[in-house]
This record gives structure tokens, sequence and C-alpha cells, in this order.
């Protein structure tokens, strides 16, 4: 069935139109400048531990996976286990559609377009294959005390880059709880690694937000994700000791507690961890939670030196790891999802690692935050770079709504006596942000006017960064929508060093089953108009979470996420695939590339 789309482009300016309501605002014209720029002056600087856990071998894992027996649950006596979103206002999402001051107008749609020509792609992971990877018999020899069985939703992580011969290139795909490498055309490398296994942690460790890097730099690769469980608050790195994807691993552990913290009632753990890197350094940046209560104090990043990182996963020396707290009362933000930028393939790489912040903790706004880090070179000798922020204007925002789903068959939702339900949306936050040759590409989820009510859509934004030794001015390039009939879900933009790539997203609405697509995106000139299917869901998700007592709206992989690789963007998201269905659930990813225009 034909779906319309659209993709608006609107160029920022000097002339500020506020809307009736709200805080939101259209820009019209050329080009809006930042204000002059400030050290952040009301963070916390500090130097955190970090702790060498071991090595582990993920070839060596594989083969002992192969003599263990795992099935998926077939019934409702299976482990379930629906990883947390911390939001800044947990009841946005507690009906379908939400009503928000001063949403975007929408535009005309045009056409849903055919795929682009030399795309390939494959189902990844699946909820079968990620509870069979964390079954029970996985942890002989105490599979009690395994219980990561089913795990909601799949939060996406996707690295690609070279591997060993006969394989010039490697995708490596890490969602909610399991590891797996492939080949281009779906070929699996390895065969799946519980989460666990790949921090060589017990079995019963609560992990969540995976995320993978490859470096185009060194050509090592990177694992993160954290712990959230009451004495048990801690991010995870493993570090590639060489190039080799499926070789051997050093785990880290940064403590994550802040037990001192009182105040904010630590201990903490920190959540939705992201993951970026510039010429000098690794970052990861984390938004700070209490263990026990709803206290949000803040974004918490870890700095640290990138070959100093992967010496000490070589037995060197352990690097200096810089912590810059940026409180939630000091921040005219939120101090929320502070997400680093990752300079992509063949792209000129400083030493300044940028972080872009959109205004989540409102329902709209009109304006991002931009903090750097100046300097980064110093982390090679135990320096501590100066951190300083700016705003920019831009085009309105605001807090997406649920998104639909089309009606089908739904076997645990039928068995509840219950139908088909919303597929959360989550927030309007910046997710990734890639570096190109001086620009920073970043993307939100927002809501559109859509009839009488809102559709979730996608904003993107093209800013270009200006440093001095102490301060940064940002212009906003372009910015605009892809705005549709149906709803866009976690937008992520995925470019090469001249800024060609395209924009991923997950699609859904009352016509249209979850599914993965993408829109071309051109440097300043933004997102296309023609949105291309990558791969169409089969049936609506049917999920543990989204019905009682964890609804009573499903919830749905948190980020999509795409690479720049050796002339193609790679790209995954989540969608209901015509694959074998695990009791608790249905999920499934879509991995595929298509060739940079």
């Amino acid at each position: 069935m034909k779906s319309i789309f659209k993709s608006r482009l609107v160029l920022s300016c000097a002339t500020l139109v506020l809307l009736a309501g709200g805080l939101a605002g259209l820009w019209t014209g050329i080009i809006s400048a930042s204000a002059a720029s400030s050290t952040v002056t009301h963070i916390s600087t500090n130097t955190s531990t970090i702790q060498r856990l071991g090595t582990v071998n993920l070839t060596m894992i594989v083969q002992t996976n192969a003599g263990i027996h795992k099935a998926a649950t077939t019934g409702p006596a299976g482990h379930r286990r629906a990883t947390p979103l911390g939001l800044l206002h947990p009841n946005v999402h507690t009906a379908q559609n939400v009503t928000l001051a001063a949403a975007p107008a929408a535009a005309a749609f045009s056409q849903f377009g055919s795929n682009v020509s030399g795309a390939q792609g494959f189902d990844g992971i699946t909820a079968a294959i990620n509870s069979a990877a964390n079954s029970p018999s996985i942890c002989i020899p105490t599979p009690t005390q395994c219980g990561n069985g089913d795990v909601s939703p799949p939060d996406q992580g996707l690295a690609v880059g070279p591997g060993p011969n006969p394989n010039p290139t490697v995708i490596a795909e890490f969602v909610n709880q399991t590891l797996n490498f492939y080949a281009p055309n779906g070929k699996t490398l390895l065969g799946a690694i519980a989460a666990f296994q790949l921090f060589g942690l017990p079995a019963n460790a609560f992990l969540s937000d995976p995320r993978a890097y490859w470096d185009p730099q060194t050509g090592h690769w990177f694992f993160t994700m954290f712990t959230f469980t009451l004495g048990d608050e801690f991010q995870y790195i493993a570090v590639g000791q060489t190039a080799n994807p499926f070789s051997t691993y050093t785990v880290f552990a940064i403590p994550t507690d802040d037990s001192s913290n009182t105040a904010g009632g630590c201990p903490c753990f920190g959540d939705f961890d992201q993951i970026g890197s510039d010429h000098s350094g690794i970052y990861i940046a984390t938004n700070q939670f209490s263990v026990t209560g709803p206290n949000f104090n803040g974004s918490v990043i870890y700095a640290m030196s990138k070959s100093g990182l992967i010496s000490a996963a070589n037995g060197g020396p352990m690097p200096t790891i810089v912590t810059y707290t940026v409180p939630y009362a000091g921040d005219s933000f939120a101090a929320y999802h502070l997400s680093p930028s990752t300079v992509t393939q063949g792209s000129s790489s400083p030493n300044t690692e940028y972080f872009v912040e959109s205004d989540a903790n409102l329902n709209s706004n009109s304006a991002l935050h931009v903090y750097a880090l100046l300097g980064t070179q110093v982390l090679n000798t135990g320096g501590t770079p100066p951190l300083v922020k700016t705003s920019v204007g831009t085009e309105s925002y605001t807090s997406p709504p649920n998104a639909l789903q089309k009606n089908g068959p739904t076997p645990l939702g039928s068995s509840l006596g219950l139908g088909v339900a919303p597929l959360q949306t989550d927030f309007d936050a910046v997710q990734e942000v890639t570096y190109a040759n001086g620009l920073l590409y970043a993307e939100l989820s927002t809501a559109f006017a859509y009839g009488t009510g809102q559709n979730a859509g996608a904003a993107w934004f093209v800013l270009q960064p200006k440093t001095w030794s102490s301060s940064i001015s940002v212009t906003n390039i372009a910015n605009g929508y892809v705005e549709t009939t149906q709803n866009l879900l976690y937008p992520v933009i995925g470019v090469n060093a001249a800024g060609k790539g395209y924009m991923a997203f997950a699609v859904s609405g009352i016509n249209r089953y979850p599914s993965a697509a993408y829109v071309s995106f051109n440097g300043t000139k933004g997102a296309g108009s023609t949105v291309f299917t990558a791969a169409s869901g089969v049936w609506p998700l049917d999920d543990f979470t989204c019905y009682p007592p964890y609804g009573p709206a499903c919830r749905y992989g948190d980020y999509s996420m795409a690479q720049a690789y050796n002339g193609k963007i790679y790209m995954a998201t989540e969608y209901t695939a015509p694959q074998p269905r695990d009791y608790f659930s249905n999920w499934a990813t879509r991995v595929w590339s298509a060739p940079q225009k």
C-alpha cells in the first residue's frame, strides 16, 4: 500500500516569529549565528577511577556456546525484563497522543518512492534470537541466576569496519542484550553472544543501551553498556586489543554510583550512555539518575585518551578519566542528553569534541545547545580540556506523540484480551551527532500538526561550529523536517565526509506496520522528499511491554543507527520482520546499506 511523505526544508535566519501559546518559533531566511559562548563554570570537573576487569575472546565464547542447547521462550514461564527509559516528563507518553503547544505545521506531502538502486539488507537480531542467546541454558551451571531471557526494547548499536580475510566488511549489530557480526549480505560471521558474556559479567547482570563503534583512525573496535541495579552501577567498555573484531577484548569498568552525592539521591547510574570520538579522545555521555528514587541530577561526560585506552587494553598504564558533571539546575535547558559527536570516515579529525543538546525538559523550543571540549590532545598526557558551550536558534520542535500501528494479529495481546497498542516515540532529544569536515549533523524526533491532531516526524540540523582557545560560536547553516502521513520513530543521520548519505528511521501508522525506512541526505541541502522503504513490517509489534504492567504503549528501540564506510551508508532500526517470533515479543531489526550518492 502506498503512503504519502514529505520532507520540508527550513533555512534559519535572524528573525524569530513566536508562535501563539508556546516557545517554539519559525526561522526564515539564510543564517542564524549563536550568541557569544561561555565557559561552563557551574560544572564540576574531576578524575574518575577505571578498572581493568580482564579479557574476553569472542571466538572462544562462540565456540563454547555452540555446545550448549539454547531455545527461545515458548510459554509464560520465561524471563522478561524491560529496560527503563529515563524521562524528565514521565507522564508525556501515558496517552496515545499528546496535545503540545506550537507543533510545526505540516506542508503538502510527496509520494512514496522505490528503493535506492544498489541497496541491500537483511534481518538482524530478533526477539527469538535474543531470548535464545540469553536463555537459562546459557547460564550453566547456575541457570536460576539468569534472568535476561526476554529483553525489550532492542536498543540499536551498529558498527562497520574491516575484518580478517575473507571479510573486507564486517557489520557488528549490538542490541539489548545480544551481539552478532554479519557480512553485508547477511551471512553470520561469528554467532550470537550475550551481552554479559561480552563484558565477562555474571549471567544475571542487567545491562542496557548498547553502543558499538569502529574507529577509522586506529582501526580498533569498541563496545559499551551500563548496569543500573543497586550495588552494580558501572559503565563498561570492551576495547579490541587488535583490529580483528572477532578476537580478544579487554574490559574496563567506570563506577557511576557517585555515592558521595547524597543530595542527588545517589547511588546513581548513568542512563542512556552515548559514545563519541574525535582525534584524541573517546567520550561517553550519560544522564545521571538515582537508582532508588526519581532524582535526575544532570549529565556526566567521561573523557579519556583514545590511544591511552588502547594501550591499557594491551597491558599499558591506565588512562586518566576526566569527568564533567553538568547539573540539571545549572543548565538552561536540562543538562539532558548531551549527545557526543563522532567523526565520519574520511573526514578531518579535530582535537575538539562537540556535544549537541535539545531542550527535552520542555514541550517545545527553537534552539539547541552546543558544547565543546577544547584541545583534547591534552588527554594523552593526563590533562583536562576546558568545556565551553553556546546556544543557536533553530526551527521549532516539540515532544512527539506516540505512534499508531496498523491493526493485525497480536497473539500475546489477544491472550490478555487486549488489542493493538501504540508505540512509544520517547522524546525530542538529540540522539546521535556526526562530525564531517567542519559541520555537525544532528537530528531529533518532533511532533507536527496533522489533521486535527499530531504525527511524529523528524527534524534535522546542519550546524557549523567555530572554536577559539576558550570559546565557541555556532551557525545554523540549515534545518528542516521530514513529515509523513504515518509516524517516524528514532531518526539518525549517516553521512560521508562530504555530508552525503541518508537519514534512517522506523515508520508506523494506521495503514502501516512498523517498518524500516530512509531518505537521502545531501549536505546543507538536507533531507530529500522521497522516503524509501528498506523493509516493510508484516504485523503489529506484539511485545510484553505493550501491555500491563508495562503498557499502555509499547517500548520501541530507543534509537536507530547509521555509519559511513567505504562508499556506503550502513543503517539499522527496529521493525516487525517475517521471522519466527518469541512467545513474549515479535520485535526484529533490519540492517541495510545504500551507496552514497
